[in-house]
């Protein structure tokens, strides 16, 4: 397969060099970032090795596969290049501002996790090298729909790892125990949820922290398309029909006390999980692999009763799920080997076992992976990775992020967090998208339209 040059996105390659302008201004200096100059690439002339280093993300947990495990293999077997593998601990977001400063330095890794949503903005402030003539020989390695989440128009910045569809996870016994089953629609959901809260336990929580892509998610689910290209501008739709609809149901939940307000990413979530108050939520495909490890003692995996099921449709009798997070590896600005870089990523992007150890639903379509020991225990035997990929095929094929998502997504958290406290509703999230997306965008140079 060859790199698809995708309709998708002609307006943004059309105001790729004004928007380009525009937003390298916009960094914390006031200085403009230029794009490096793409140095020529190829086996090192000198015949020395070639040295990558590769920025990454990932969990890297107990029992998975580590980051550093597989590059020691690649090491091992390559001798003339030799890759060294670098854990972001903090934040995903704040990782965008360290490559930025690493590439304003000069010093930047020639690889780096990049989410799909970010892959616009990070092109367009200039972090990011187009290395579509080194990527073509890889492209038919990974899902198209993948393979384009790292392309704009005719660039290429990298190569897709994973995708990220929303799911539905819960505590069977706890299930069994109440009478209940997993939900299929949000009807059933909300019938669950009730007897759920008569026991005192919660099926679903309101996740602030993870407001911009849990909801843009559930969005797409509903069949929502939040940015489409027509013509030279950019349509915004993130307070549409779709977005109502998913409005309407959380609202309803929260407004009943049927999700409990907690934030993802905090001891307070792990608690409830561990004393059993929270036996369900929508959780991202990605979660399962760590999110049970609360009930892990002393190294040994607990042996659980939980399931992975599909997310509730909001259409009865449609299956349908949105993506929640989701990244590839991609060339940084600055590098003098990109393709030895293109040739480790593409190596390892197809290590699905090591990949999938990890936690990932993989891009790539060079093995289906199995589901790994530790999360057969903690899900009562289910082969997880077959459900995760269903809800894979499930994903809306066409809801395309915006160069500016991530300012998007910070206003998006920030009325999510409002939500939590009780001072906004739902719909004024999708309300608070719809404004943002539009003066960012013309604020970016880029044409919109309602």
């Amino acid at each position: 397969m060859s790199i698809k040059k995708t309709g998708r996105v002609p307006a943004l390659v059309s105001v790729l060099a004004a928007a380009t302008l525009v937003l390298a201004g916009c960094g914390n200096d006031g200085e403009k970032t230029e794009k490096a100059t793409e140095p020529d690439a190829g086996a090192d002339s000198s015949g020395e090795t070639v040295e990558i280093e590769y920025w990454h993300r990932l969990p890297d947990g107990e029992g998975m596969v580590k980051v550093q495990e597989s590059v020691d293999r690649f090491n091992a077997e390559h001798d003339s290049i030799k890759v060294s593998s670098v854990k972001f601990e903090g934040k995903p977001q704040e990782s965008y501002a360290k490559i930025q400063q690493a590439v304003k330095a000069g010093n930047a890794p020639c690889l780096a996790q990049i989410g799909y949503g970010e892959v616009a903005s990070e092109y367009l402030a200039g972090d990011l090298m187009d290395v579509s003539e080194y990527a073509e020989e890889y492209a038919s390695n990974y899902s198209e729909g993948a393979m384009g989440m790292m392309t704009l128009g005719d660039v290429v910045v990298g190569l897709p790892q994973d995708t990220g569809p929303l799911v539905y996870i819960y505590d069977k016994d706890a299930f069994d125990e109440l009478g209940i089953e997993a939900p299929t629609t949000w009807e059933e959901f909300k019938s669950a949820a009730e007897t759920a809260k008569e026991a005192g336990k919660y099926i679903g929580t309101w996740q602030a922290d993870e407001t911009q892509y849990r909801m843009s998610g559930m969005a797409a689910a509903a069949g929502g398309t939040w940015f489409n290209a027509e013509g030279d501008a950019w349509k915004v739709d993130a307070n549409g029909e779709a977005s109502q609809k998913v409005a309407e149901i959380q609202q309803d939940l929260l407004d009943n006390d049927l999700l409990l307000p907690i934030d993802r990413w905090s001891d307070d979530f792990n608690a409830k999980l561990a004393d059993g108050t929270i036996i369900g939520s929508v959780a991202a495909a990605w979660e399962p692999a760590f999110v049970l490890d609360v009930f892990d003692t002393d190294g040994e995996v607990a042996e659980l009763n939980w399931q992975v099921a599909q997310l509730p449709e909001f259409t009865p009798g449609t299956p349908a799920t949105g993506s929640d997070g989701g990244s590839g590896v991609a060339v940084i600005s600055g590098c003098e080997h990109p393709a030895e870089a293109l040739e480790f990523a593409n190596w390892y992007n197809t290590q699905v076992d090591d990949l999938v150890s990890q936690g990932l639903v993989v891009a790539t379509n060079q093995g289906e992976g199995t589901t790994p020991d530790a999360w057969q225990k903690h899900f009562g035997g289910q082969d997880v990775y077959a459900e995760l990929l269903k809800a894979n095929e499930n994903l809306n094929p066409n809801f395309p992020y915006a160069p500016t998502w991530p300012a998007v997504g910070t206003k998006m958290n920030e009325i999510g967090g409002e939500v939590k406290d009780g001072s906004a509703t739902v719909m004024d999230i999708f309300e608070a998208a719809q404004s943002e997306a539009l003066s960012s965008l013309k604020a970016a140079g880029v044409n919109v339209t309602e």
